[in-house]
């Protein structure tokens, strides 16, 4: 899946370290919120967040060049374009998952739901469906703090990258606008557990 994820980025050099980072991050959250939530989570449905985790903005290889590493602000059309890569990842998803064995991406579903809600927030402000709190399905709740939150502490042609420090308070403000409240407890709880 990873080959795959690559291949649909491969524009940006630094792209392969970013997924890496969102997979090994989305594994280590599941399992503490797993856990803290008393979920109930099997193995296999962990692999299969953590390991769809990495596809989350395959959609970025259907937008321009000039869009998606413009190193200004962008202007309201191309924040259309932007928001428009999770239907295209999916499509893509879509379009991949015809073509070959199934079980190649061991949960279709799982995968289609990172791709289209990851950016989706929990008050409903988020794209491209406005979904609201538990709408919004659980993988892609975790893959969303995961891919901000490495996005943060990631320098970008736009800007430079912010401290651990930093990047958690940011989390933390964004606790229940952006971020399921408890998933932020149970991101914050994976730093704990490394220190």
């Amino acid at each position: 899946m990873k080959i795959l994820a690559i291949s649909c980025e491969i524009r940006d050099p630094s792209i392969e370290e970013h997924l890496s980072r969102v997979q090994t991050l989305s594994e280590k959250l599941v399992i503490v919120h797993n856990r803290r939530m008393q979920l109930g989570m099997s193995e296999r449905d962990i692999h299969h967040i953590a390991h769809a985790s990495i596809l989350h903005d395959i959609g970025k290889a259907e937008i321009p060049e000039g869009i998606l590493y413009k190193p200004g602000p962008l202007s309201p059309y191309e924040r259309t374009i932007i928001e428009m890569h999770p239907l295209m990842g999916a499509d893509i998803l879509n379009k991949i998952s015809r073509e070959i064995n199934n079980e190649f991406i061991s949960s279709l579903e799982v995968a289609e739901n990172i791709i289209l809600y990851h950016h989706e927030k929990w008050d409903g402000t988020g794209y491209p469906h406005h979904l609201k709190g538990e709408e919004i399905p659980l993988e892609a709740r975790i893959t969303a703090i995961v891919d901000v939150f490495d996005a943060l502490t990631s320098r970008r042609a736009y800007k430079d990258s912010w401290s651990v420090g930093r990047a958690l308070s940011f989390l933390n403000e964004q606790k229940g606008k952006h971020f399921d409240p408890d998933m932020v407890e149970s991101f914050f709880e994976c730093f704990v557990e490394r220190e």
